[in-house]
């Protein structure tokens, strides 16, 4: 709805998080104790969702609602790195985990500082 660049860069940056994203639930719901078939429809259900939700927002969005939605999800994103990711990194590792994890976040906050100066 913003431009045809911003769409391709965005469908980008979801997809290259998605894959690592869902592979880590699948491993979170296999070491929970659910069987694949029973993985495999639970992603399923979550995917369907998202899709469905897509489509809402294509056909009920408007161009001026895009002014405010695109910064509060990067807002929400935000909050979940903040309050739920980052202490989680930083629990029961050593020192030297802990510096690559934030070596390896600086270098993601750069790449999409470099994004968007390109952009």
């Amino acid at each position: 709805m913003i431009s045809f660049r911003d769409g391709c860069s965005t469908t980008l940056a979801v997809l290259l998080h998605e894959i690592p994203h869902e592979i880590g639930d699948l491993a979170i719901l296999v070491q929970t104790g659910k069987t694949k078939r029973e993985v495999i429809f639970i992603q399923f259900l979550t995917a369907l969702g998202a899709m469905i939700g897509a489509v809402i927002g294509l056909f009920l969005g408007t161009f001026s609602a895009s002014s405010w939605i695109i910064p509060f999800t990067a807002g929400g994103f935000i909050y979940i790195a903040t309050v739920d990711v980052i202490p989680q990194l930083f629990d029961k590792t050593d020192i030297t985990q802990t510096l690559y994890e934030v070596v390896a976040m600086c270098i993601a906050a750069l790449a999409m500082l470099l994004i968007s100066y390109v952009e």
